[in-house]
């Protein structure tokens, strides 16, 4: 029997060994990790570690106070058994956003599920942006994906996360399969926020009730931890949403901004993020990336 549901809780912070969640041996391992610091008015590259099929490039900034960071799959995409690790640390005052190269894509699973975890460190005074573009899922994948992000007082955070079920265009349709995906946010020690989103068994069935996703196949979430005046922004996101062609709604509480998004496809996704995105980056042009 397969099973729905969306988990908000505080009381959560760690969900175990990814080796043990996979269940079976890795196929595709990759993992990377990321520093940045200051050098006078600029953020630069403090350190660098990849190994396997994870890499990280930084082309060279049209603003250099504000860089932006490539993360690259070399394997093309995840299926079950693939695990790639991320971490990523902003030392006090930079400034830098983490984007994907190409969107992500997690095939059908012969056994075991693709496990992604990202770690993402900011510390006081430094501006975070993690901007991975959209995950498809195609039919009877298994994903099981985490993000923690550990800020220190003072730290600003703004991050997405995206995830598309078959390929409308080419007229895909996810029968089955398993999608968990976790966000762990933690500010000064303390956790602030806490979603899990699991979905399995006849997933299209399921996506197409009215509580579930009202058959919307493209999903997305935008998160924004600030100390500036949320209530601000949140009026403006819904002003803008307008022009929205999906259904997208804005909401603020305790110093975190929340963005949901609900579409029929990842063109509809995209149009609708990339609205709130601009009020969220105060027009600045997303990574190249974002226009390819």
């Amino acid at each position: 029997m397969g099973s729905v549901g969306i988990e908000i809780s505080a009381a959560r912070s760690a969900w175990g060994d990814p080796a043990v969640l996979c269940g079976n041996p890795v196929r595709s391992r990759g993992a990377a990790n990321i520093g940045f610091k200051k050098r006078g008015p600029a953020t630069v590259l403090d350190d660098l570690y990849q190994s396997g099929c994870l890499r990280i490039r930084m082309p060279v900034p049209e603003n250099r106070a504000s860089p932006d960071a490539i993360v690259i799959n070399t394997s093309g995409g995840l299926t079950g058994g693939d695990q790639i690790s991320l971490a990523a640390h902003w030392q006090s005052g930079t400034s830098a956003a983490l984007c994907s190269q190409a969107a992500e894509k997690i095939y059908r699973s012969s056994g075991g599920q693709a496990v992604v975890s990202n770690r993402l460190d900011v510390q006081e005074g430094a501006s975070a942006e993690w901007l991975p573009q959209e995950t498809i899922i195609f039919n009877q994948a298994r994903l099981n994906r985490k993000c923690e992000v550990r800020l220190a007082r003072g730290g600003r955070f703004l991050g997405l996360e995206s995830i598309v079920f078959g390929r409308a265009a080419m007229g895909e349709e996810v029968k089955s399969g398993e999608v968990r995906d976790c966000w762990r946010i933690f500010r000064a020690g303390r956790l602030v926020y806490a979603d899990v989103f699991h979905i399995d068994g006849a997933i299209s069935s399921r996506l197409d009730r009215s509580a579930i996703g009202a058959c919307a196949r493209a999903f997305g979430t935008i998160l924004m931890i600030a100390g500036e005046n949320l209530v601000a922004l949140v009026e403006q996101l819904r002003e803008v949403f307008v022009s929205a062609r999906g259904r997208a709604a804005a909401t603020h509480w305790n110093g975190v901004l929340a963005v949901r998004f609900l579409a029929r496809d990842s063109e509809i996704l995209r149009h609708d993020m990339v609205l709130a995105l601009s009020i969220l980056r105060d027009g600045r042009p997303l990574p190249r990336p974002w226009n390819c």
